[in-house]
């Protein structure tokens, strides 16, 4: 019968490598048990297209949820006051706009005088153009402005909004 050593084996040290490494890792560029070599190339135009991507949801996410600027200024009509009814303006209206603070508008309206009884209008003339309204100002008028019989002029101005928001009528004054 043969003995049985309990003897432990010598150590075995690993055959070095060859010349020139393990060489190519049949599954990639790296060598055997190392990560596959990617190209500088490669690596960045995959960072630039990620960093495009996360723009582009930030800019859409941006778009959707932030609300859009809204005109500071909404005139919802405006009311023409003239104490001693110049050429028939007391009482009249317009349609009203939006505008931004502190931004300045130009209006022209074509003007005629009263209706007469037997069917014309008679002459008349705008000395001033104001506003009552609180915030906003009028200049550039040309006024005096005569209106002839039977015809119509345009009156231009100009309307500087308030530097802050506003929401109501405008009341412009003639006399």
């Amino acid at each position: 019968m043969a003995s049985v050593s309990s003897a432990p084996l010598p150590p075995a040290t690993p055959p070095p490598p060859p010349p020139g490494g393990w060489g190519p890792s049949p599954y990639g560029g790296g060598p055997i048990g190392g990560p596959p070599r990617r190209s500088r190339a490669r690596t960045v135009l995959i960072v630039v297209a990620v960093v495009v991507v996360v723009l582009l949801v930030i800019g859409v996410a941006a778009y959707l949820l932030l609300p859009a600027a809204a005109p500071a200024i909404n005139v919802t009509g405006i009311n023409f006051q003239s104490p001693d009814d110049a050429c028939g303006l007391n009482g009249a209206t317009d349609t009203g706009f939006t505008a931004n603070e502190s931004q300045a508008m130009e209006f022209t309206y074509q003007i005629s005088g009263n209706n007469t009884t037997n069917g014309g209008t008679a002459a008349c003339t705008i000395h001033t153009v104001s506003t009552s309204t609180p915030g906003f100002s009028v200049s550039g008028a040309n006024v005096p402005l005569s209106i002839p019989v039977n015809s119509s002029q345009l009156l231009s101005f100009s309307v500087t909004m308030p530097s802050s928001s506003y929401t109501g009528v405008l009341t412009l004054v003639m006399t």
